[in-house]
């Protein structure tokens, strides 16, 4: 099976045939989005290192300055891709937003510059002794179109040529619309999306760009990480978790612990429950993950300490609670990627490997890094 297939059948395995018509239009949407990725993407020759595509991993904290391990926390991550480019070790992390991606001076961009994430997985991979030449942004923006309603002439045409938006359409998107229809189905949305995407504005929806991170930015990020770390021990030992009112409403949306924050709700109420894991999107672990520092988790610590407190100490979520369209939209795309990935070229672990990248001698480390920004287009 090649990658396209892949991606197509881990769609159609994420979302049934039976499921809600908004999550069928997610999944056309991203059969439109993989289509238009795979011809975007597919000549470019990246070799996958085996089993590094959603590939978890670990590592003890070392605080740099002294190579001493935390007696608490780990580090953990839960990768997208690392591959082999121009004999070069690559992460590739994916990302998906709303925001215009084309223009390489656009805010989105900027803002992904000074992105801890890179440094976070570069500096785990550093400890585990696999150091990262640098990283690569792989951002597709969201389209946000619509089925539509099929103009008059256009449907004539359709209804005679069982073509559409250059996509030969099934038997039966035919017969429904000779029988009538004039509205586009999720088959003729998802032709009129990949079309879009692969031959009228690919450059729109679809981009790269190479992260550099130097040795000295790495090593900011492990004590930034190791300040953290001391933090949740003082807050901690004196349960202290300061709320910021700021991030009530970030996203438009209120906090879903806004509740309890405002007294109108509490933890102990029958509207939530205790996570057996607090990572969600780690694997199965053993024990409840509470002392394990993911850049989720720091994110989250940064936006606010009581958010995090819920999210990460006490273990809580809402029993009720449905899951958001953007992150079902977020899960079926990040399933078609790791199919597509799945089934690229690979290769063996011997690019780059560097056992002498230990914590010990983390900071005097060098060679590797990368100054020069690398755009993969």
């Amino acid at each position: 099976m090649d990658a396209l297939a892949a991606a197509l059948e881990a769609i159609d395995n994420a979302v049934p045939v039976d499921a809600p018509y908004s999550q069928q239009l997610i999944a056309a949407k991203c059969r439109g989005m993989i289509l238009g990725y795979h011809a975007r993407w597919s000549d470019v020759q990246f070799e996958v290192l085996p089993g590094s595509v959603e590939e978890f991993v670990q590592s003890e904290l070392v605080n740099i300055d002294t190579a001493k391990p935390s007696r608490t926390f780990t580090l953990a991550a839960k990768k997208d891709v690392t591959v082999n480019y121009k004999s070069q070790r690559v992460l590739i992390d994916h990302k998906t937003t709303s925001d215009e991606i084309d223009d390489p001076n656009s805010p989105y961009w900027r803002q992904l510059m000074i992105e801890a994430q890179p440094s976070h997985y570069m500096f785990i991979d550093w400890l585990r002794g696999q150091k990262v030449d640098y990283a690569i942004w792989d951002v597709v923006r969201k389209p946000g179109i619509s089925p539509k309603e099929i103009a008059k002439a256009e449907w004539e045409r359709v209804t005679v040529t069982g073509v559409y938006c250059g996509y030969k359409l099934s038997q039966e998107t035919i017969d429904e619309l000779r029988a009538g229809s004039k509205r586009e189905n999720l088959e003729m949305y998802t032709a009129r999306l990949a079309d879009d995407l692969v031959n009228q504005r690919p450059q729109r929806f679809f981009q790269r760009r190479a992260v550099p991170r130097l040795d000295h930015q790495i090593a900011e990020h492990a004590r930034e990480v190791w300040m953290h770390a001391q933090n949740i021990i003082t807050a901690r030992r004196e349960n202290r978790w300061p709320r910021n009112s700021k991030a009530c409403m970030l996203y438009g949306r209120p906090c879903k612990f806004l509740g309890i924050c405002s007294g109108q709700d509490s933890e102990d109420s029958e509207r939530w429950t205790r996570k057996k894991q607090v990572h969600a999107e780690l694997p199965i672990l053993e024990g409840d993950g509470r002392d394990l520092l993911t850049f989720s988790r720091l994110g989250s610590l940064q936006t606010c300490q009581r958010k995090h407190y819920y999210e990460y100490e006490l273990g809580i979520e809402r029993i009720d609670e449905e899951e958001a369209e953007a992150l079902y939209f977020g899960n079926v795309w990040h399933a078609a990627l790791e199919a597509w990935f799945d089934h690229q070229p690979q290769i063996g672990e011997n690019i780059n490997g560097n056992a002498d990248f230990a914590p010990a001698n983390a900071v005097a480390a060098i060679g590797g890094s990368t100054s020069e920004a690398i755009h993969v287009s």
